[in-house]
């Protein structure tokens, strides 16, 4: 029989500071919620300990959970093939276009297939092509994407380049076969642009030489005798910087970095200035002001099933409509920074393209535009943890923006079901349902909720695993904005028993479906307890919230949610 939903808001009252009150309510396996920034797990440290001393293959310590190295008697979800793509559209999976020439196909296709090969996964931002230089195409007028400085260096893999206990990296593991040739580079997929190799295993074991071009795409080749069957399976570990993914845009003169920019014919120049001051950003403008404005513009962009008007000059027709999905957005991004004087790759794999844009001071740092397609479906990625940005994106978002999959927002499958990213209101209203007893809609079989009508105490879909519950040890809190807010519960398995070491999300949903908070993540102790203060921003803005309490999934337990 179902639980009866009792009424569980909390209200920031709208005077100085105001006080927060909350109500809680506990059931058995539900569905997943996305969210925002998350902090640091309370043991992060022990756990790199263990992680660094456990002995046998290294373990990623991630949010308070072991990423293990892949299964290698497993096939990898993606090959990796030495041969170029023709660089039209997207790329077929395992191959690295040269060159991007632009199209005027400016609508969404249905569904694209994204290979996942890193955990924490990084959907859908596998790097696969990274292109940074602008030239003319053989038409003499349309600007085409190239890599400027296709030489590669060698890449030493050592794990002298990072520890585990550095704050301002994170580990990844990949997993990829490789369909080699002798004398040929084969594409291996990375993660940054400022990433390294820690660890390089081969199966069946064979000598390889890792290198990377002048635009950070990285490759791997036959150093010695070439298996029978020219079939590796590569497993290896690797890291990223934090800041990649986001961080603060310095203030500096938009040029700042002119002299990193790769050399532009003056003819596309003079263009992309000319469309760049259309939309207020100026030589004069600082770093921040430009990238907002261009990053407000692009991601404003809408998909077309007309393309837009055939001046004869398709990067001002595709800037001046606002038409084109993310290849289109991307394109034109790449070229106006550029032109202004800040370094910008076009980066783009099976599934997706974005920017990477350097900053003053601080390297390369992501910049998603949206415009993907209607939806994503993610192989090789149900099993590992989704990766989280450390740090909250400094860019505007437009609503549109806000429905892209590249935020894993709609339409998404294949992921595993502790989502964990930064959402919009489309995710909030989701959560709101979902709080007030009313599962279902087009998220429900992705996210793993139980279906219109179903019972959502006698558990998930995911029948396989067994199901947890969260007990909260109060059913109303208060505090006052910008103090600390202590939650305390357990966690309990099947047979009422406490479950230690499992990860718990404390997160505030708005009722009025504007937006989702994650405060912060705890682990359970040996007896499934868990207790912990969390932080309340000073400028959340007032309102009526929820508390919600996750116990994400795991191989063993379906996830469970108190609120």
């Amino acid at each position: 029989m179902p639980q009866r939903r009792t009424p569980c808001q909390h209200r920031i009252r709208q005077a100085v500071l105001g006080a927060l009150l909350l109500a809680t309510h506990s059931t058995g396996s539900q569905a997943q919620v996305l969210h925002e920034f998350v902090p640091d797990v309370d043991s992060n440290e022990a756990l790199a300990t263990l992680a660094r001393t456990s002995g046998g293959p290294p373990l990623v310590s991630y949010r308070g959970e072991l990423v293990g190295p892949p299964d290698t008697t497993v096939a990898p979800p993606l090959s990796m093939i030495a041969s170029s793509g023709d660089g039209r559209g997207q790329e077929r999976p395992g191959r690295r276009s040269a060159a991007f020439r632009p199209d005027r196909l400016t609508a969404l296709e249905s569904t694209v297939e994204y290979h996942a090969c890193f955990s924490p996964t990084i959907a859908p931002f596998k790097r696969v092509t990274a292109l940074d230089a602008v030239a003319f195409g053989k038409d003499g007028r349309t600007p085409v994407l190239g890599v400027w400085q296709p030489r590669s260096d060698s890449v030493a893999v050592t794990a002298q380049h990072s520890d585990q206990s550095d704050s301002a990296r994170d580990r990844f593991w990949g997993y990829v076969e490789l369909d080699l040739r002798e004398g040929r580079r084969t594409p291996l997929p990375s993660v940054a642009p400022g990433s390294h190799l820690l660890l390089l295993r081969a199966e069946p074991n064979v000598a390889l030489q890792v290198s990377k071009d002048g635009a950070d795409n990285f490759f791997v080749s036959v150093a010695g005798a070439l298996p029978r069957n020219k079939k590796v399976r590569l497993s290896f570990l690797t890291d990223a910087p934090q800041g990649y993914f986001a961080q603060p845009v310095p203030q500096v003169p938009v040029n700042a970095l002119a002299v990193e920019c790769r050399p532009m014919p003056a003819g596309i120049r003079r263009r992309a200035l000319r469309l760049a001051s259309e939309l207020g950003v100026h030589a004069s403008s600082s770093l921040p002001e430009a990238l907002a404005k261009l990053t407000a513009h692009f991601r404003a962009f809408e998909e077309s099933e007309e393309p837009p008007r055939d001046s004869g000059d398709i990067l001002a027709d595709l800037v001046r409509s606002k038409k084109g999905i993310c290849r289109h957005r991307s394109y034109g991004f790449t070229i106006l920074a550029q032109a202004l004087g800040v370094p910008a790759r076009f980066v783009q794999n099976e599934a997706h393209s974005w920017v990477e844009v350097k900053l003053f001071g601080a390297g390369w740092m992501r910049i998603d535009l949206g415009g993907a397609a209607h939806g994503l479906n993610a192989t090789g990625a149900a099993t590992r943890p989704v990766y989280i940005p450390e740090n909250p994106d400094p860019l505007p978002r437009p609503e549109a923006y806000e429905r892209a999959y590249s935020l894993l927002a709609g339409n998404v499958r294949g992921l595993r079901g502790s989502l964990s990213r930064p959402v919009g209101a489309s995710q909030a209203r989701w959560l709101a349902r979902a709080t007030t007893g009313s599962p279902g809609g087009r998220l429900a079989p992705f996210l793993g909720m139980p279906t219109q009508g179903a019972d959502p105490a006698a558990g998930s879909v995911d029948t396989g695993r067994e199901r947890l519950t969260v007990r909260l040890s109060k059913h109303r809190y208060s505090v006052v904005r910008g103090e600390m807010l202590a939650v305390r519960g357990l966690v309990l398995g099947p047979t009422g028993q406490g479950v230690a070491g499992l990860r718990v999300e404390v997160s505030l949903a708005a009722v009025d479906q504007s937006r989702t908070l994650l405060l912060g993540v705890t682990l359970t102790g040996p007896g499934g307890d868990f207790g912990r203060s969390f932080g309340v921003p000073a400028d959340l803005k007032p309102g009526d919230y929820r508390l919600v309490v996750i116990a994400p999934d795991t191989p063993r337990y379906a996830p469970a949610m108190a609120y």
